[in-house]
């Protein structure tokens, strides 16, 4: 299964005539999730072919104005649509106080639709996510306000089943072919037994993403991209702004191959360009650390697939 990485927002601090403030969809097979929701995020999602309806989460870094501004809005128009499944918000401590006030200013207008806030605190861990095929963690990066990360993954999938092989020792086609190639032992008509070793393979990782904005480099960034497809990883300025960078708890582009490196990332993508700088210069000094560095652009889709020998 295919994992969609869209950028939707790649400007730091402020939307730009070119770059929209930070937002990123990361989407499979009927499901998508928004991470942070700058404003004129859901516009964006809706240029990129996104559809509302489908979207199961949104993943909020930290509550400054251009990573979550863009949420009240988007909810907003969720309530107008009529939805009623549930919705997952994650965010730091303080989103869930911060909904409810602008609820209560009548800001927000979700309708019948339940919103799960789901505060992150701590080390992180898993966001659940009912009906819905990702799997989602976060851990805490190093930022100026408290800050998370989050890995979006999509479940592993069955190895490939052998069906000479299995033709050979009896196995009947249909639901006994099917149950071999989930793992699971069948009972053939005759009696006996057959597992799945040495009929069906090794399973195959699901695709994967880490989103890592807005931190210096730290621990967490190398967890969260450990082996990913794409670590989404913020650039702010160019190296030689790199004192500048970590007085303002941010990253180079130069600083986010190192982390991708370490984490033995298959891509790396930057995002977060401050508009002060060339995204392209940024990602050419970045190529130094890392072979496959992607400056992202606004709309500009990226595909992210596990390695079928995975």
């Amino acid at each position: 299964m295919k994992l969609r990485i869209v950028p939707l927002g790649t400007s730091a601090g402020r939307p730009t005539l070119v770059r929209g403030a930070s937002a990123l969809a990361a989407a499979s097979e009927g499901g998508w999730v928004l991470c942070d929701c700058g404003e004129g995020a859901q516009l964006s999602a809706l240029r990129a072919g996104l559809s509302l309806s489908r979207l199961d989460a949104v993943l909020i870094t930290h509550l400054h104005g251009d990573h979550f501004n863009g949420l009240p809005g988007l909810l907003g128009t969720l309530g107008l649509e009529g939805r009623e499944r549930p919705l997952v918000v994650a965010g730091p401590e303080g989103i869930a106080a911060l909904l409810k006030s602008l609820e209560r200013a009548g800001a927000l207008g979700v309708g019948d639709m339940e919103v799960r806030v789901v505060e992150q605190r701590g080390p992180g861990g898993e966001v659940r996510l009912e009906g819905s095929p990702f799997l989602i963690e976060s851990r805490p990066l190093a930022h100026r306000v408290p800050t998370y990360g989050y890995r979006v993954a999509l479940p592993d999938r069955p190895g490939t089943l052998d069906v000479a092989a299995a033709d050979a020792i009896g196995v009947p086609r249909g639901p006994l072919l099917a149950d071999l190639k989930a793992g699971r032992a069948v009972t053939l008509p005759d009696g006996r037994v057959v597992g799945p070793e040495g009929l069906v393979g090794p399973k195959r990782r699901g695709a994967s993403m880490a989103y890592v904005l807005d931190t210096v480099p730290c621990p967490a960034a190398v967890e969260l991209g450990r082996g990913v497809d794409a670590l989404v990883h913020e650039s702010t300025y160019e190296q030689g702004r790199a004192d500048l960078a970590r007085a303002r708890g941010h990253s180079t582009g130069l600083e986010a191959a190192r982390i991708a490196a370490e984490a033995e990332a298959a891509a790396l993508v930057l995002t977060h360009f401050s508009p002060s700088v060339d995204a392209e210069i940024v990602a050419e000094e970045a190529r130094a650390a890392h072979a496959n560095v992607i400056a992202a652009k606004d709309l500009g889709e990226i595909l992210s697939e596990a390695p079928s020998s995975a």
